[in-house]
């Protein structure tokens, strides 16, 4: 018995591990997912593909080209929502492709995922976020195209170790957003013609405290204007627009090499949370510490500031006087408040 039990052992050792298979999308893409193993690849032919997709499996990737488009007009809230039952945590999952709109809150939606690549896509008129991972880690969001979504384009939530690169966002209200999250790597992006291009932030309320460790390089951030119609109930009411890069409350952040050129209100602003919201939570810390401003090009903004700033004027480069150790060094300006602002060591 005991040499069958060792033969046995012996076989499943011996055996090659199964090959993934690439599953081809012939009626939904929900049944071509549930049909899948651990590292398959669902491929999604070019068509129009009316349902809410759900995916709870470890190292599943879905491919398809922008012809594939994932439509929600008239369906539920999220596109493709890659979650397993919380508090689990799901491992390893990559999106490549693919067009997704018009869902009532975001094309994709990420929730305790590792390992997560979203790249290639095109993301329209989803109407509050476009891609949305949230405690999250080791993730890559790369060359997707975004337009249209009414609170961000690019959201990165209470996660951490991120690279959000070479992606294009016009026309949302905030074109990138990181909040609560650290390590977070945000280059070579465009923003353009939404209310805020890159916004960093620390928001009351939620289970992380901070926003630390975000690096913003290589961007362009251009023309970022779009009308903002304020709701009174939305804490984004207290947010100025009309910024290339808005930092808010964020510690160790390096703001390095970018474009911020056209915005009515600022180029570049390093500022404290406001005080209506960091009432709410007295766990946050709402100063912004140790933040490095460098290398930067910031010119032709400041025009036309938004009221919220008053007193401030508007100017290629702002800090409201809070925090500490932060600094600016290398960045070409014609305008800045304070007029000297402090230097980085050398």
């Amino acid at each position: 018995m005991k040499s069958m039990l060792a033969l046995l052992v012996a076989l499943v050792l011996l055996s090659p591990p199964l090959e993934a298979a690439t599953i081809r999308v012939k009626t939904t893409i929900q049944a071509a997912v549930d049909a899948a193993q651990s590292g398959d690849t669902v491929f999604v032919p070019p068509g129009l593909y009316r349902e809410n997709v759900r995916v709870a499996k470890d190292n599943l990737t879905i491919r398809g080209s922008l012809e594939a488009v994932l439509d929600g007009t008239g369906l539920g809230s999220v596109g493709i929502r890659v979650a397993k039952p919380s508090p689990a945590r799901l491992t390893g999952f990559t999106l490549s492709g693919m067009t997704i709109q018009n869902y009532v809150f975001t094309g994709i939606f990420l929730s305790r995922v590792d390992n997560f690549t979203v790249s290639g896509g095109r993301y329209r008129d989803n109407e509050e976020y476009a891609i949305f991972p949230v405690r999250s880690t080791n993730g890559l969001v790369d060359h997707n195209q975004v337009t249209g979504s009414e609170d961000s384009g690019i959201y990165i939530g209470q996660s951490s170790d991120v690279t959000i690169e070479k992606n294009r966002v016009t026309d949302c209200r905030v074109g990138f957003e990181v909040e609560n999250s650290s390590q977070i790597d945000v280059l070579q992006n465009t923003a353009s013609d939404n209310s805020i291009g890159i916004f960093v932030f620390v928001l009351p309320l939620l289970d992380v405290k901070a926003t630390s460790d975000i690096r913003v390089q290589d961007n362009v951030l251009n023309r970022n204007n779009r009308l903002l119609v304020r709701d009174p109930n939305d804490p984004f009411a207290q947010i100025p627009a009309g910024v290339g890069l808005l930092i808010i409350g964020a510690d160790n952040s390096l703001a390095s090499s970018n474009i911020a050129m056209h915005n009515d209100s600022a180029g570049i602003i390093v500022g404290q949370v406001p005080p209506p919201l960091a009432e709410l939570d007295p766990d946050i810390d709402p100063l912004p510490d140790h933040n490095e401003i460098v290398n930067n090009v910031a010119l032709a903004n400041g025009d036309d500031i938004d009221p919220l700033l008053a007193p401030f004027p508007g100017s290629d480069l702002l800090w409201d006087f809070t925090g500490e150790d932060n600094c600016w060094s290398g960045n070409i300006f014609q305008t800045s408040f304070p007029d000297e602002l402090p230097d980085c060591d050398p």
